[in-house]
């Protein structure tokens, strides 16, 4: 296999007090697969290749993992493979060229109505797939030419000569060969699995038979049909060919997370929600866990990286009253709207809305009253429930007191307490509304705020709504 998943960025060691808020983290900033962001092609045979009676062609599909990444992949290969998928080039596309042990090659050639001309003409079945322009050569070393991997054709002595035909390498022992001849071969991609790889195999043990004058193309001098008696070849149509009815591309999660290990469950739950860590620490624990998390590939292999959380006997002294932490969720139903909560609510969110993508921690507040703090009620939309606006009392009070608002908001009670916008106590968060969702509020500070007033004229700034720690 060429692509394993690789630790960027070690996750260090935590010291923190007790009752520290859930620390959260993006695991995607720790963990990379650098030959690819998660496209996979999937090459479907055809029913009635894949129905043949002499050959188990499993489900006949060839998932493969496409090395599109900028850095160790080759992108601009794998662009210019989409472009022929997208074009529909690849539709009833065949395997004209097999060489057991070695290669099967396809991409340059489509098979279609053979039986309507199979008595008169014969290559009229044949279509030759139109090339784009060629695209350079991205061979790297690291991208070897090994069993299950997928590589472009070339002309010889022209390293920059790929176009639409690729080959599927049936052995190790070819790359010695093929890393070296005209500049190398770029593998763009390599099958995730051993049925995958079945599947190409079952292919290279197809008979092979010399069809360029029956077919009249020069390129099928090793031509793989499914035939029901090799010794007396007869031809019947379309299904003879090993041919694809389509090639597909689905973008899938490059990497997934799992806590493999947690030392000390009573001190903190580790907890994985849309590729962020959470270590929701237990209140009024104090103590070390080792915690080791696991990143694995869509190929199955996985890395892991282990690091030590200690949360000591004392509070914080610095933290003050503000010591909970509100996570922000964006509803990916819905772009641009979100929902805030802690505790069991957060939790309840990770585990059963996958419709809502944690972004982390939005600002740490109060959960009990203080003399120094206002409270923050909190007002769910009726027109698009699990969104939520967050208010003083005296905009509590002028919302139930409104027919209008009071009909487009349920008061839902007090949410957190804060400091009041002006106090000059903590940081400044402002309240912006979503002019494309009316009635959908966004609290950010700092230079997120900044940002959203630069770029994103779809959500105005309504002034500060109160003071949090960060």
């Amino acid at each position: 296999m060429n692509t394993l998943p690789v630790v960027t960025s070690s996750i260090n060691d935590i010291d923190a007090f007790r009752n520290t808020g859930d620390i959260t983290f993006n695991l995607r900033n720790h963990f990379d697969d650098p030959f690819t962001t998660g496209l996979v092609a999937s090459f479907n045979l055809d029913n009635s290749t894949v129905n043949n009676p002499r050959f188990d062609l499993g489900s006949g599909v060839t998932n493969v993992l496409l090395f599109d990444q900028e850095g160790q992949g080759a992108p601009l290969t794998v662009q210019n493979f989409l472009n022929y998928v997208s074009d529909g080039d690849y539709v009833n596309t065949i395997i004209h060229r097999s060489v057991p042990g070695f290669v099967i090659q396809g991409g340059g050639f489509t098979a279609e109505g053979l039986a309507d001309v199979l008595d008169t003409n014969p290559p009229s079945a044949i279509g030759v797939i139109p090339s784009d322009p060629p695209v350079v050569n991205e061979f790297s070393s690291d991208r070897s030419n090994l069993q299950g991997t997928i590589a472009m054709a070339k002309l010889g002595e022209d390293p920059d000569s790929a176009t639409n035909q690729w080959f599927f390498n049936l052995n190790d022992d070819n790359s010695a060969n093929l890393d070296n001849q005209n500049g190398g071969f770029t593998v763009f991609g390599e099958v995730l699995g051993q049925s995958d790889l079945d599947i190409l195999d079952t292919i290279a043990s197809i008979d092979v038979f010399d069809g360029r004058g029956f077919f009249g193309q020069g390129a099928f001098q090793n031509l793989p049909l499914i035939v029901n008696d090799p010794v007396n070849p007869s031809l019947t149509g379309d299904e003879n060919f090993v041919r694809y009815s389509n090639i597909t591309v689905s973008q899938e999660p490059e990497l997934t997370y799992s806590v493999v290990d947690n030392s000390n469950p009573s001190l903190v739950n580790a907890i994985i929600s849309n590729n962020q860590l959470v270590l929701d620490n237990i209140p009024e624990q104090f103590g070390t866990a080792e915690i080791t998390i696991r990143a694995t590939d869509l190929a199955g292999d996985f890395v892991e990286e282990t690091f030590s959380l200690t949360i000591n006997e004392s509070d914080d002294p610095n933290m003050g009253p503000l010591d909970t932490a509100f996570f922000r969720f964006q509803n990916t139903n819905v772009p641009g709207t979100y929902l805030y909560a802690t505790g069991e609510e957060a939790q309840d969110i990770r585990n059963n809305f996958p419709g809502f993508m944690e972004e982390g921690v939005a600002f740490n507040v109060a959960i009990e009253p203080d003399d120094e703090l206002i409270p923050l009620f909190r007002f769910q939309s009726n027109q698009l429930p699990g969104t939520y606006l967050f208010v003083g009392e005296d905009e509590r009070n002028s919302i139930n007191a409104d027919p209008n608002f009071a009909n487009a908001f349920t008061e839902e009670g007090i949410a957190f307490y804060v400091y009041g916008a002006g106090s000059n106590e903590e940081t400044a968060f402002s309240r912006f509304q979503n002019t494309n969702v009316p009635g959908t509020y966004l609290y950010a500070a700092g230079s997120e705020a900044d940002n959203i007033r630069n770029n994103f004229p779809g959500f105005i700034d309504e002034g500060i709504a109160f003071e949090a720690r960060i």
